[in-house]
């Protein structure tokens, strides 16, 4: 291949979900680059502690490794004390007060009352201008907090601890001496990589030294790996290229389209060509943290949704997300179905025959078991109104005329740079004028962009109350109805064997008022004629204990002992879930986590029994400091599904 691709030849889902299984793989090797290091300081804790969770269980498997001469650029900035430069460049809070202070001054000099009434203004210039004052003065508490800076000891202290011991202990010297031999003809012929850096005043061979340094590594493990990923962000073209299309999927079938929002990247052939020949094998990739985020949260979304989201957020600021007009130009669809157990569609029926959209619907498991048809309840607002289409979405024709439908048809993309716009728009949209069933399965495709970790969709879900209240009428009925809906049944209206639990807690809190009894009732309903056995229903306001007991870690460090302790139970009303681990069981040996915050462990709880956040009480013995990180015993395993089984069986009984 070492001409080259003009097309990719995958889909962007297919490229992100293939990186994503190459970095799961126990069977491939796994180096991260200094400027990934530098990363983690522009990071908020929880997104931080979500990449060191996923490094430290490549770590755990012998896979995962700094290479030496990134350890060495970062030491650089250690003992120069300049690892405040890895920081956010805070500008203080004057920049935007300033700013604004500057327009208040223009429009003092332009400003009437003949101005104010053709912007729709009601007060007075006076008014107008006493109110610009006292709103730049409110911004204050807001913009105060652009003069924090990151703690770069607090950072630093957790690379060592959870990053040290993957540091590879690589002859330094050796490989900067053949990089000094082999580097000018390499630059002078424009050889991969490095030949970018040629004009820097210093370490202009450092890409190269650690091009050979993985190469030599991957060399000395080639019997026990067969793939080789290199994580960094430097996309440069000395190590990385964008093919100029790739493939979506259209009604048509598979057809090339450009290669952008994102633009997928791949290692260049020269690269792969040089690395069969010190290896053995062609298997290496490269890649930035944003893709493989972006292709985790295809796969395992919940272990990085907020260093997704940060992701995001950083994407928007630096580089900015599609433009509508971008948008408008989207081929037909990008949505693909959910891959869930699918039911076969009934008959058509006949002209004027009345059809109960919930026939058929039975557990993904079930079968052959029929499922009688139920007649609804007329008083069921909700169910009376919602079409076929709407319980099994993946039949919903999203491409229709109508604005609904075209923001419904972006988010289904399964495409961050695509859902994020799409959520934005929404706000234009505010009517009551589209169907209730459409309204239904927009509700069901903001919770799949939410659970798919797009960052517009997560805000909606984290400030719902206020969300829904922008739409008119009955619409944040249907919407929430949506929602609900989507967290216990798949695309083909099948329950589902375990909830999309990723962001229930605001749908459930919802439903406990009384203002939305009406989705309630027909969740409920719905869950009924399904036959669910759930834990914890929605509309439950009950809540759960968890007792968490633990003691004194076992670390020889005063100080560590105090930062850590080690769990001995947890339970959840009674019932205990930090099981012994049973030696038949290896699959369940990986972890993404090894330690737990007492908030980590009431959030695994919430997911795996689909209880909402607010539902579960906690209880510490001994109490602990909240910043306490609990480590599960080798011989342990946390596993909140027992309860879950526990409750089955005692109900069938």
């Amino acid at each position: 291949m070492l001409l080259g691709l003009n097309l990719l030849n995958k889909t962007k889902d297919d490229f992100l979900t293939d990186l994503a299984n190459l970095a799961k793989s126990q069977e491939t090797l796994i180096f991260i680059d200094t400027n990934i290091l530098a990363y983690l300081f522009k990071l908020h804790s929880a997104a931080r502690q979500e990449f060191f969770d996923w490094a430290v269980a490549a770590i755990g498997e012998n896979r995962l490794y700094l290479p030496a001469w990134c350890a060495g650029e970062y030491l650089a900035k250690v003992r120069e004390n300049l690892l405040h430069t890895y920081t956010p460049k805070g500008k203080g809070d004057d920049q935007p007060k300033k700013a604004l202070e500057a327009m208040l001054d223009t429009a003092s000099l332009f400003v009437d009352d003949a101005v104010l009434r053709a912007t729709s203004y009601p007060g007075t210039r006076t008014d107008y201008l006493t109110g610009f004052r006292e709103a730049i003065d409110a911004l204050k508490q807001y913009t105060r907090a652009f003069k924090h800076q990151f703690d770069p000891d607090e950072i630093h202290a957790e690379i060592q601890e959870y990053l040290g011991s993957a540091v590879l202990e690589s002859p330094l010297a050796k490989l900067c001496d053949r990089a000094a031999n082999e580097g000018p003809a390499r630059i002078e012929h424009r050889l991969p990589p490095g030949f970018r850096d040629e004009g820097k005043p210093e370490n202009r061979l450092g890409d190269l030294i650690i091009w050979l340094e993985l190469l030599e590594y991957s060399a000395q493990r080639r019997t026990e790996f067969t793939h080789v990923l290199f994580l960094t962000n430097d996309e440069k073209s000395d190590w990385v290229y964008t093919p100029s299309k790739r493939l979506d999927i259209t009604r048509v079938g598979p057809r090339p389209v450009p290669n952008i929002n994102p633009k997928l990247k791949i290692i260049d052939p020269r690269l792969v060509s040089e690395f069969r020949q010190a290896v053995g094998h062609s298997e290496v990739s490269i890649c930035n943290l944003s893709s493989l985020v972006q292709g985790i949260s295809k796969t395992d979304p919940t272990i990085v949704a907020q260093l997704a989201a940060a992701i995001q957020i950083d994407l928007g600021v630096s580089e900015g997300l599609a433009s509508e007009t971008e948008l408008s130009t989207q081929p037909e669809s990008n949505a693909e179905p959910e891959a869930e157990p699918c039911t076969a569609f009934e008959a058509e029926p006949e002209a004027g025959a009345q059809l109960d959209p919930t026939i058929g619907l039975q557990r993904a498991d079930a079968t052959e078991v029929p499922v009688q048809p139920v007649v609804e309840d007329p008083q069921d607002e909700i169910a009376a109104v919602i079409q076929l289409e709407g319980y099994r979405d993946s039949t919903f024709e999203a491409d229709a005329p109508g604005q609904l439908n075209e923001i419904i048809s972006l988010l289904k993309s399964h495409n961050w740079y695509i859902q994020n716009p799409a959520i934005e728009k929404l706000y234009s949209i505010l009517s009551d004028d589209f169907p209730p069933t459409s309204w239904f399965v927009l509700g069901r495709n903001i919770y799949q962009a939410a659970c798919g970790n797009a960052q517009k969709a997560m805000d909606f879900m984290a400030n719902l109350d206020t969300r829904l209240k922008r739409f008119p009428g009955s619409v944040p009925m249907y919407v929430l109805a949506g929602m609900t809906y989507e967290i216990y049944f798949n695309s083909q209206g099948v329950l589902r064997d375990t909830p999309k639990a990723g962001y229930l807690a605001k749908p459930l809190a919802l439903l406990a008022k009384e203002e939305y009894s009406a989705v309630r009732a027909f969740i409920r309903s719905k869950l009924d004629q399904a036959g669910a056995q759930l834990y914890f229903y929605p509309g439950n306001d009950q809540k759960k204990t968890v007792v968490i007991q633990s003691a004194p870690s076992e670390a020889g460090d005063t100080l560590e002992a105090d930062k850590r302790r080690r769990l001995s139970s947890i339970t959840i009303d009674g019932c205990q879930i930090l099981v012994d681990v049973q030696p038949e069981n290896n699959e369940l040996l990986t972890r993404y986590r090894t330690s737990y915050t007492a908030k980590d462990i009431l959030d695994d709880i919430s997911v795996t029994l689909s209880i909402p956040r607010w539902a579960l009480t906690l209880q510490l013995n001994p109490e602990v400091d909240a910043s306490v990180r609990f480590v599960v015993p080798d011989d342990r395993w946390l596993t909140p599904r027992i309860a879950e089984e526990a409750t089955a069986e005692v109900e069938a009984v």
